[in-house]
C-alpha cells in the first residue's frame, strides 16, 4: 500500500536492530553518551507508532507517552538479551505499543474540532495533502485492534511474528485483523475517490 506513505506527520522511520554491540552494551551498563544514542535513535520512529496508534484520540499525548516509552525502556535495557529472540527494535516498539494500549483503553475526552490550515503551493502537493488527509482519516476510524496491527505493519515494518509478539496474539490473528484493516481502508478510499 505505496498510498499510505502519504500520511503526513510525523514521519515514519523504519526500524532495525538500530545500534552495534558496543553502544548497546554500555546503554545496559548505564553509560550516558549511549543511553543519548539509544533514544536519539528510536525517538523518532517511536513517536511516529504512537501517534499514528493513537489516531486523532489522544494525540497530544504522543510526547508524554514517547518520554514514559524511554523511561521504561532505560529501567529495563540492562535486562535485555541482545541474543534473545526480539530485537531490540522490535522490543523498544513493544514497550511503546504497550503503553499507547494503555491510553486507548482510558476514557475518550470530548473532542476539539480543530480546522484544517491548507498549506500546500501546487497542485500536487495539494493532492498528496488531500490523499494523506484521507487516509489518515480512514486508519482512525478502524477499530483500535485493527489500526494498531495495520500501524506495526504498514509503517514500522514489523513482521507477523512480531507483531503477534507484541501484542500477544497468534499470527492468525494478526493476518486476520490486518486483511479486514487493509480492506476497510481500501473501501474508504473508493468511496472517496481518492487513491486510485
Amino acid at each position: 500500500m505505496h498510498a499510505m506513505a502519504a500520511i503526513l506527520p510525523p514521519p515514519a522511520l523504519p526500524v532495525s536492530n538500530g545500534l552495534d554491540d558496543l553502544t548497546l552494551r554500555r546503554a545496559q551498563a548505564g553509560e550516558p553518551a549511549a543511553w543519548r544514542v539509544l533514544v536519539e535513535r528510536f525517538q523518532k520512529p517511536v513517536h511516529a507508532l504512537i501517534w499514528r496508534l493513537l489516531a486523532g484520540r489522544a494525540q497530544h499525548r504522543a510526547p508524554d507517552l514517547t518520554q514514559e516509552t524511554f523511561v521504561r525502556v532505560l529501567r529495563a535495557l540492562p535486562k535485555f538479551d541482545p541474543n534473545g529472540p526480539a530485537k531490540l527494535s522490535t522490543w523498544i516498539l513493544t514497550i511503546a505499543t504497550r503503553l499507547a494500549l494503555n491510553e486507548l483503553r482510558r476514557p475518550e475526552p470530548e473532542p476539539l474540532s480543530i480546522e484544517p490550515v491548507a498549506v500546500t503551493r501546487d497542485e500536487t502537493d495539494l493532492e498528496r495533502k488531500r490523499l494523506g488527509e484521507a487516509i489518515a482519516t480512514a486508519i482512525a476510524e478502524l477499530p483500535d485492534p485493527q489500526r494498531i496491527v495495520l500501524v506495526l505493519r504498514e509503517y514500522h515494518e514489523l513482521d507477523y511474528g512480531e507483531i503477534a509478539e507484541a501484542l500477544e496474539l497468534d499470527v492468525g490473528t494478526v493476518k486476520s485483523r490486518l486483511s479486514r484493516a487493509r480492506a476497510a481502508l481500501r473501501a474508504h478510499l473508493t468511496e472517496l475517490g481518492v487513491g486510485r
